[in-house]
């Protein structure tokens, strides 16, 4: 299985500007289509439950 430290370095040398690949090709989905009324969204990753929230000042959290 690959680390994401050489997934990294493979994206960024593919497109020279060591940008991410996947934003250019995903397009961009607004933090309140995902975050619903509630502001808060819980995410399955591998395992592990992660939550995106939303600040009262309008930032997003990511916690685990």
């Amino acid at each position: 299985m690959d680390n994401p430290t050489s997934i990294d370095r493979e994206a960024n040398a593919s497109t020279g500007s060591g940008g991410n690949t996947a934003a250019a090709t995903t397009p961009p989905v607004s933090s309140t289509s995902l975050l619903g009324l509630q502001g808060s969204l819980h995410i399955d990753h591998r395992g592990a439950i992660y939550t995106l929230r939303a600040t009262s000042k309008g930032g997003l959290i990511l916690t685990k």
